[in-house]
């Protein structure tokens, strides 16, 4: 399936703002905490960067208790791209990793953060909340429409394909951790939500 989707950016005090219109006006569809494991192929672990030629995003997500392997073709930047997702049984999220680790996925990075997906406006929005002072927010079209449309009706301003990248950095320097199944199953035990 193809999915349309633009993110960027926003401030603690927008989101809040945003949040509250969604709330008032949309339509809340889930509201969750992700851990995220990326084994993308081509991870430098000393840059905390990836060199991914194939455009392939592999990922084993949980979502609460809603467990799956997510491949997305294309590059992290570009406005469509291709997802394949495997739902997965809940309390298989160790066994996929260690499927993935087993041939030879084992190096990439983990990501944490709470997201509030709504419908609005025949779009999907999602607000994610990675720290008290970073926020993100996605929009994927649901139809034919386009996201920037809804983005700027909304005043949100996308990433450019730089500022994606710069973003992306930033994120695994200062938010994201390095892999390991170690710390993976710290994070399961150690966070009540699971």
């Amino acid at each position: 399936m193809n999915e349309i989707e633009i993110r960027g950016k926003i401030s603690p005090t927008r989101f809040k703002e945003l949040k509250i219109l969604l709330e008032k006006s949309g339509r809340l569809l889930k509201h969750y905490h992700r851990l995220s494991v990326d084994v993308s192929p081509g991870f430098d672990e000393k840059t905390r960067t990836w060199n991914n030629p194939s455009g392939l995003d592999l990922r084993v997500k949980k979502s609460d208790n809603e467990e799956k392997i997510s491949l997305k073709i294309g590059h992290f930047y570009e406005k469509e791209r291709s997802e394949i997702d495997v739902a997965l049984v809940p309390g298989e999220f160790l066994n996929a990793i260690t499927l993935l680790d087993s041939l030879g996925y084992s190096k990439g990075m983990v990501y944490f953060w709470e997201s509030w997906e709504f419908e609005y406006k025949g779009s999907e929005i999602k607000l994610s909340k990675y720290s008290d002072a970073y926020y993100i927010w996605e929009i994927e079209s649901k139809n034919t429409s386009d996201p920037d449309v809804l983005a700027v009706e909304l005043n949100l301003t996308p990433f450019t394909k730089e500022e994606n990248t710069r973003s992306n950095d930033w994120e695994n320097i200062n938010l994201h951790k390095l892999y390991s199944k170690k710390l993976v199953l710290a994070l399961l035990q150690k966070v009540d939500i699971f």
